[in-house]
């Protein structure tokens, strides 16, 4: 399955030179032992991908995230190392523009050179939004998409990932189930989150998002605006506030000591944490400590 791309040593002395400055930040990344190169290599660009994927092929390819654990993905700079593994690998799976510009400007150039390249939030992106790995319902239209495009590159084991593919899905399903559960047995209907990451998921289950900065945690919005958040907080009686796991603004505290309500961490899943890998934690087992954080943020009535 390995690829014999003639443009390999061109290419890595081109981007040598053109990526040196910006990247040498980079450069500090732990590099991964040699894998076994009969099998597929794949490359994602963020955790909820990579773990789908490796769900999905198990032990019957090798699959490699390209973002080191707690970098925020939007901003993050590829090494010259790692963008010349890309190009001698087999499929490259990314999300899409909204959040890894960088992978898009790359994208057709490494279809021009034999790699497989799977965007896989077309169609499923809504208004520039990302975060659609949150909504259970969505996540499983991911995780078809790239299993399609797995199976299709190495037909050899495809019953194998289609079986995986399946319990992978019924995983998404149990937590629909209890998303659907919590929700619709919850008093409150209001959430406060300290940036925009929930809409997806309050949309699938009839909840409202009210979020104090907007797509991006650097979306800050004005002091007015903050004090229209705080007003609409007093009046819905809002008991807390709900802020991303690594997250330095401080903007929610603020917010928080206005309206005397209590700061929930919540992991949005676009990267694991290092106490995190340490304890074995992956999609499904963040997710339910997300819930557990909504049925409080929610006040769940339910048994």
């Amino acid at each position: 399955m390995k690829k014999t791309k003639t443009i390999l040593v061109l290419f890595l002395a081109v981007c040598l030179a053109a990526f040196a400055a910006g990247c040498a930040k980079n450069e500090d990344v732990e590099e991964v032992e040699p894998e076994d190169q009969a099998n597929l290599k794949i490359y994602t660009t963020f955790y909820p991908i990579y773990d789908f994927t490796e769900k999905i092929v198990g032990d019957n390819a090798n699959v490699e995230n390209l973002i080191p654990t707690g970098v925020e993905p939007h901003d993050y700079e590829l090494s010259p190392k790692q963008m010349a593994k890309i190009y001698d690998g087999d499929i490259f799976i990314y999300l899409g523009e909204s959040m890894e510009p960088w992978a898009s400007k790359i994208a057709e150039d490494l279809s021009k050179n034999g790699v497989k390249v799977l965007e896989v939030g077309t169609d499923l992106i809504e208004n520039n939004d990302p975060h659609i790995w949150l909504d259970p319902v969505l996540a499983k239209e991911m995780a078809q998409k790239i299993f399609e495009v797995i199976a299709a590159e190495d037909p050899e084991h495809e019953e194998i990932y289609k079986e995986n593919l399946e319990a992978l899905l019924k995983k998404f399903d149990e937590l629909d189930k209890e998303l659907l559960e919590v929700t619709s047995k919850s008093s409150k209907k209001d959430v406060v989150t300290s940036h925009g990451f929930l809409d997806y998921m309050a949309k699938r289950y009839g909840f409202n998002q009210i979020s104090i900065a907007g797509l991006s945690p650097q979306d800050e919005p004005s002091p007015k605006k903050i004090a229209e958040i705080a007003d609409i907080c007093k009046s819905k009686n809002i008991k807390y506030i709900l802020v991303e796991k690594g997250s330095s603004s401080k903007l929610p505290e603020t917010v928080a000591n206005e309206i005397g309500a209590q700061i929930l961490t919540i992991n949005p899943l676009e990267t694991l944490w290092p106490d995190e890998i340490k304890a074995g934690e992956d999609y499904f087992s963040i997710m339910e400590k997300n819930l557990d954080i909504l049925r409080q943020a929610l006040e769940y009535e339910g048994q």
